[in-house]
């Protein structure tokens, strides 16, 4: 469906209302380059969600930090295109999409054998894992992950959309209490190693409103 942008709209007033995540709706608007720019009158795009398929919640067997980092580091090199949106909805797939197209939320969800399109209580309605609603789970008592205090291997690290957009990795590399390195998917990375997924350094990470999560299923 379309939607007409009213006077004094947001975009994240219409994420809201809809029940999409403002990075979905992006994703399907490729005209809108920033989500604080948007006017009366536009027509928006809106995704349904209740269109892609739902992949029943179950988590396999425990994942060991090990585990996590050796299958996010399998796809780097794999040549994979950034796009919003994309990605992570076949978590048994070899790879994190079958496009050849992920993005951030897509990867991690892959990584940790979950479908981002999902019936886990937490995440309803909607059903939506991105970075968003990982930000909610990891500030709340419940969820699929738990707060960290200090960063460690195999755990998340993830802001929230703001003025931009929201974004997750995994980190890779611990010393002293800090992070060293992070795998993660961005346009960034594609934009400099034709790659959307690769292991950085955790700069793009290091801001005030970043948390760190274990996943605990």
């Amino acid at each position: 469906m379309y939607y007409k942008v009213k006077k004094g709209d947001m975009l994240g007033k219409i994420s809201k209302k809809y029940k999409i995540p403002v990075q979905f709706i992006l994703a399907h608007n490729s005209i809108i380059t920033n989500a604080d720019m948007i006017f009366e009158g536009q027509l928006i795009y809106i995704p349904n969600l209740e269109d892609i398929p739902v992949n029943k919640f179950k988590f396999s067997e425990k994942l060991t930090a090990d585990d996590i980092i050796k299958k996010a580091k399998s796809v780097i090199g794999k040549k994979i295109i950034y796009k919003l949106g994309a990605g992570g909805m076949d978590e048994k797939y070899h790879l994190p999409t079958k496009d050849g197209k992920c993005d951030c939320s897509g990867f991690v969800c892959w990584v940790l054998g979950l479908s981002r399109k999902t019936k886990i209580p937490f995440y309803q309605p909607g059903g939506w894992i991105y970075t968003d609603s990982m930000v909610d789970d990891i500030n709340r008592n419940t969820g699929i992950f738990d707060r960290l205090t200090v960063p460690e291997v195999g755990c998340i690290v993830v802001y929230g959309a703001g003025k931009e957009i929201g974004h997750v990795g995994l980190v890779s590399e611990v010393e002293n209490g800090r992070m060293k390195k992070v795998i993660h998917c961005s346009s960034g990375n594609y934009s400099s190693f034709n790659d959307a997924i690769q292991e950085t350094s955790p700069k793009v990470f290091e801001r005030a409103d970043a948390l760190w999560g274990r996943f605990v299923g």
